[in-house]
């Protein structure tokens, strides 16, 4: 039947029920056939504060195309894009003896309605427990969600309809949308046996392995009319990279032409859909295999006590800190242990001295306070630096956190607090003064501590951990990008070389997760509990950069299956927050720290950033280096002849053939070689793309 459902404005027919109405209808532009609808899909919630927020999942033919939507079931005749789904009988109240503290916590949900366009679906995930997340074009990835009855087959069933479905040969959760009628082309090429497959790899799993050939000479073809240079020089890269570094014995062999040129284009893999920008290639190291890594309880009151004796000290430091990196500090003892972690408590001291201490710094705070507190309007005109400060702090201040029940609402204390807390510290250290992001990693301190005094020595010695992250020319922050673009290359040469040819191997992408410990990606007991991780400093100093890591190698395959450039690679990280699993994460994070510890031929400069002792120069390089004249010249020439003679004996075959090939097709395609003159602006460009880039990911993901 015809009728009309809110909030969308439009009249819908069933498909199951044929009756019709004699009805005046809508303009043309709201008329949409109802073709899949299903009550009771959920989103699945990211933590225990938060809810699982009921929702209809719909399919539905629209004049301009089909579309998917989900919209909360509660909310269906609001026109906000946004709203939170708050259950007030669900607020509960721990105290904790030790601290004598009251956490109070509100389960809610910020719930946006999903409307995707088919068009624009690049892929969905299904997970084990059947949840569906589905991922679009542009990089948005959108909460997972879940059948609390029917099927979530049933949906892929009538999206099978409309598009061609390809699950992932890496991720076997995911699953690439794409035009039936290019699925249906690429099928006919693939069915012309162009390139015939590798020989000795029959059955599934060579074709698995080799059965797209004929997509990647297309795809190479196409990327050679689009941009012969970038083209060329990436395939002559990844050539080369193959003959150098795997030998000559694999790839000169006594056979014919045809099953090279299907191997060489086999290993011109990422070609598919190039955009400019060649590939330069990392040799893969001999890295050890990654260790399973497992993870213990939160550290309680009574494992304290372990490591205290009758007086108060803390005996065994390093065990007490191993412990807690290993699995976190029970919410009751989190006061407490976060006061030594980061300076505000000395690990040697007694009770007593702690509480000397404890007076004499809290004296100090209020002292530094009441200096602010009492410039007046007059000096603060004659004091541009601080006026600044404080209309930053208040804009900061004002929207941070404010939507967790410590600091809602619109005359909260505890915003009050925050902003003197910040104030305060521009007085301490007036040098770095305040810059955005301060309030980020201030909020969780005060919330756990609940003291004004003792937030502030505890978030100074934060600050004392990360003030390089707040240098005004972000040199601090391009230092651990960097750092994080010598672990990647070095634990995933594949993703690094995809990353450089989607031009995003800046990793600017990563500029908030490092910026403010990763404090808006995750919810707020697990940033409580990465952070009391990092601090510490076990097993090496600089973990947060393992942790971004293995985020970047969970999210891999979702990034590189979808064909993801840099602008869907930021908007991707930006959605994945909160539903991060954090244990995971942190597994794999100490995983790849083992890995690496234990692998030999690791560059110093990653040994240096993981604070692992740099390996003694090998005996040959000795030697080399201590040679001069005759015997350098010597050694020169020989290396110089070696790799001669291995390119020269490839060359003479396939090598050769393929570069008068490439050369020749693109000295067609372009007109004529590239002068130095214009090769000379290139860096120059590469520069300023380079730092524009850096300011949209700054842009995007933080402000």
């Amino acid at each position: 039947m015809w009728h009309r459902e809110e909030p969308w404005a439009g009249w819908s027919v069933h498909w199951s029920r044929p009756e019709y109405l004699a009805v005046q209808p809508p303009p043309l532009d709201h008329f949409y056939f109802l073709v899949y609808e299903q009550d009771e899909v959920y989103t699945l919630p990211t933590s225990q504060e938060e809810l699982s927020v009921s929702g209809k999942l719909r399919i539905m033919e629209r004049r301009h195309g089909v579309v998917v939507e989900w919209r909360c079931c509660d909310d269906e005749a609001s026109t906000d894009s946004e709203w939170a789904v708050i259950n007030s009988a669900a607020v509960t109240f721990t105290h904790h003896n030790v601290s004598d503290s009251v956490e109070i916590s509100t389960p809610r949900r910020n719930v946006r309605p999903i409307s995707i366009e088919l068009v624009d679906l690049r892929s969905y995930k299904i997970a084990n427990n059947d949840s569906l997340v589905l991922i679009q074009r542009d990089g948005t990835t959108h909460p997972a969600l879940a059948f609390r009855s029917g099927s979530v087959l049933c949906f892929v069933e009538v999206l099978l309809r409309y598009v061609a479905v390809k699950r992932s040969e890496k991720d076997s959760d995911l699953y690439l949308v794409s035009d039936k009628r290019l699925a249906a082309m690429d099928d006919e090429l693939s069915a012309m046996n162009l390139v015939p497959p590798r020989r000795g790899f029959g059955g599934a799993a060579g074709h698995g392995q080799w059965g797209n050939t004929q997509q990647r000479v297309w795809g190479f073809i196409s990327n050679l009319k689009r941009d012969p240079y970038t083209t060329t020089v990436g395939a002559l890269s990844k050539f080369y990279d193959v003959v150098l570094y795997n030998g000559v014995e694999g790839y000169v062999r006594e056979t014919d032409g045809d099953e090279d040129v299907a191997e060489l284009f086999h290993s011109l893999n990422g070609f598919e859909d190039l955009e400019p920008g060649y590939e330069l290639l990392t040799k893969k190291g001999t890295l050890a295999e990654r260790p399973e890594v497992e993870r213990l309880s939160p550290l309680t009151h009574d494992d304290f006590q372990q490591f205290v004796d009758d007086d108060g000290r803390v005996l065994d430091v390093e065990p007490l800190k191993q412990r807690i990196f290993r699995g976190g500090i029970h919410p009751n003892l989190r006061r407490e242990l976060w006061c030594f972690l980061l300076g505000h408590n000395l690990w040697n001291s007694t009770y007593i001295q702690r509480d000397e201490r404890r007076r004499d710094r809290e004296n100090l705070y209020f002292t530094m306070k009441q200096q602010w507190k009492t410039i007046t309007e007059d000096q603060e005109s004659r004091f541009s630096g601080f006026k600044e400060r404080r209309s930053l702090i208040e804009k900061d201040v004002n929207r941070t956190d404010r939507n967790h029940p410590f600091f809602e609402g619109e005359y909260n204390v505890n915003v009050t607090l925050l902003n003197d807390v910040l104030m305060t510290y521009v007085m301490y250290n007036f040098d770095l003064g305040y810059v955005q992001g301060m309030s980020d990693l201030l909020a969780p301190i005060l919330y756990v501590t609940q003291n004004e005094a003792t937030a502030f020595w505890c978030f100074v010695g934060y600050m004392d951990i990360v003030y390089r992250n707040f240098d005004m020319d972000q040199s601090g922050m391009k230092q651990q990008l960097k750092d994080v673009h010598q672990i990647v290359r070095l634990v995933d040469p594949e993703l690094m070389s995809y990353l450089e040819v989607r031009d995003s191997a800046n990793f600017y992408f990563c500029f908030r997760w490092l910026l403010v410990r990763f404090k808006r990606e995750l919810n707020y007991a697990s940033t409580l509990r990465l952070w009391e991780v990092l601090w510490t400093g076990h097993p090496c100093p600089n973990f947060h950069l393992l942790v971004a890591v293995a985020l970047l190698d969970t999210e891999k395959n979702t990034i590189m299956e979808n064909k993801f450039g840099f602008t869907e690679i930021l908007k991707h990280i930006n959605d994945i927050s909160l539903r991060i699993d954090l244990e995971a994460t942190l597994k794999k994070a100490e995983a790849i720290y083992l890995q690496i510890a234990s692998s030999p031929n690791v560059p110093d400069s990653v040994r240096t950033v993981l604070g692992l002792p740099v390996q003694a120069p090998s005996a040959s390089h000795q030697r080399t280096r201590k040679d001069d004249g005759n015997d350098d010249k010597t050694n020169n020439d020989t290396d110089a002849s070696n790799d001669g003679e291995a390119v020269g004996v490839s060359g003479v075959g396939l090598v050769g053939a393929v570069t008068n090939m490439i050369g020749t097709a693109v000295r067609h395609l372009s007109g004529d070689d590239l002068s130095d003159a214009a090769l000379e602006v290139v860096p120059r460009r590469q520069d300023d793309d380079a730092e524009r880039c850096f300011e949209t990911a700054l842009s995007h993901q933080f402000i």
